[in-house]
């Protein structure tokens, strides 16, 4: 049974039909957010092999609001409109969907099933780079977060407490590992690309398994994996969603919200590839 993707804000759905529907003239083409993801999918996965298997994989993500692709792949890819070229693609891991028994006593995070998640991001954008970003030189990827405040929330974590940046930090710790295990992957299948090593040297102060190390310095494919900033069309579509590392809306007092923040940022940065941004 084909799974249906599940809209519970009526904004995010004004938001899909609005910016991200194929429609043709007066044709409507996508007649469902599943149509979208189809198309989307079927695109990014036709550059590599096992295209069915790979497709299938982007839209269960895309359904389950875990992984949320680039608005730009979102408005053309697979349309008669041509994708501009994406010279850092991105995407946004939805931490919010992958909290377990929220609400209850139990509640926790899914590292595992975030990694793997963040894994299959990495192939995405891959894709989506071979598809329609530079033809040489390193990739630049951005696989970022939205959802954090939705995740904290659910596990019963206050976000102004001092629970909240290590609860962050190890959510970023599992993104950036799990990237790094798909860019692997990508590395020996897909060849190295003209340049150096820099995701190597972004490495230099993180703990890396030794089951990765020798992925992670053979890579001559990519440049950077992870970027974390506010992604505010991908966070509205994935049912309202709280943006990047922000707080919910209407949390509490400015002040304390922007310290709480600072200190998540901080936290989560040593696992970050680039700076980690947030709302001005």
């Amino acid at each position: 049974m084909t799974r249906l993707t599940r809209f519970t804000d009526p904004h995010a759905v004004d938001l899909w039909d609005t910016r991200f529907r194929w429609r043709s003239g007066e044709r409507l083409r996508d007649r469902t957010v599943d149509a979208t993801w189809q198309r989307v999918a079927s695109t990014l996965a036709a550059v590599g092999g096992d295209s069915g298997y790979w497709c299938s994989r982007y839209v269960a993500a895309f359904g389950a609001w875990q992984v949320l692709p680039d608005p730009r792949l979102l408005r053309r890819a697979g349309t008669e409109r041509a994708v501009p070229p994406l010279r850092a693609p991105r995407a946004a891991l939805n931490a919010g969907a992958f909290v377990l028994d929220a609400g209850s006593a139990r509640a926790r995070f899914d590292h595992d099933r975030f990694a793997i998640a963040a894994a299959l991001a990495v192939r995405m954008l891959d894709d989506a780079a071979v598809a329609f970003g530079a033809d040489s030189g390193l990739l630049r990827l951005e696989v970022g977060v939205i959802g954090l405040a939705d995740a904290l929330a659910r596990m019963g974590v206050d976000y102004l407490g001092d629970a909240a940046p290590a609860q962050a930090q190890a959510i970023a710790r599992s993104l950036a590992l799990g990237c790094l295990q798909g860019a692997g992957r990508l590395s020996r299948e897909r060849g190295a690309r003209a340049g150096g090593n820099d995701l190597a040297a972004a490495w230099t102060a993180r703990e890396t398994p030794a089951a990765l190390a020798d992925a992670l310095f053979a890579n001559r494919r990519h440049a950077r994996l992870t970027r974390v900033r506010p992604q505010p069309a991908l966070a509205r579509l994935a049912n309202g969603a709280s943006d990047g590392i922000e707080p919910a809306r209407g949390a509490a007092e400015p002040g304390p919200l922007r310290a709480a923040r600072t200190r998540i940022a901080a936290a989560m940065q040593p696992w970050i590839d680039a700076p980690v941004r947030t709302r001005s």
